[in-house]
């Protein structure tokens, strides 16, 4: 039963993720390139779009953090073994390893919890790539504007 509930609650973050980085993307796309093109001229205007995409994996990378620290409260989620010392920072790593798809192993998952490291690599690997090629349509925006400047 802990399996399906860990299961459950890794689909339902893993669907909230997708969910803050599409607004994340909204926001930088509708909000913040408009204001910064008005202000800044090319680098500048990707510093602050990449800036802001990195602001929304770290709240990713947290979120996942905050929800396995919580879970693991109850001893039928399992637990995190190896170098890992209980503190904030230990599951702040642990979940900005798994999100990045690093799996170092320093610090391994047992039990239910597996499910959520599982959901949080796929889901920060497709956040990532998603925020990659988000970057590359909105830098080719920008060349094209200059290219048809410079004709």
């Amino acid at each position: 039963m802990t399996n399906l509930l860990a299961w459950t609650i890794a689909g339902i973050l893993m669907l909230v993720t997708v969910l803050m980085h599409y607004e994340t993307m909204l926001l930088v796309s509708d909000r913040l390139l408009p204001w910064a093109r008005r202000r800044f001229r090319g680098r500048r205007v990707m510093m602050a779009s990449t800036g802001a995409l990195m602001i929304g994996h770290i709240v990713e990378i947290w979120l996942f953090a905050i929800v396995i620290m919580t879970l693991l409260q109850w001893p039928a989620f399992g637990h995190l073994s190896g170098d890992f010392d209980g503190g904030f920072n230990g599951y702040l790593y642990f979940s900005a390893v798994s999100y990045t798809s690093l799996g170092d192993n320093n610090i391994r998952p047992e039990g239910a919890i597996r499910a959520l490291a599982a959901t949080e690599t796929l889901t920060g690997l497709m956040m990532i790539a998603w925020s990659a090629s988000f970057t590359y349509l909105k830098m080719e925006e920008i060349w094209n504007a200059r290219g048809r400047k410079e004709t």
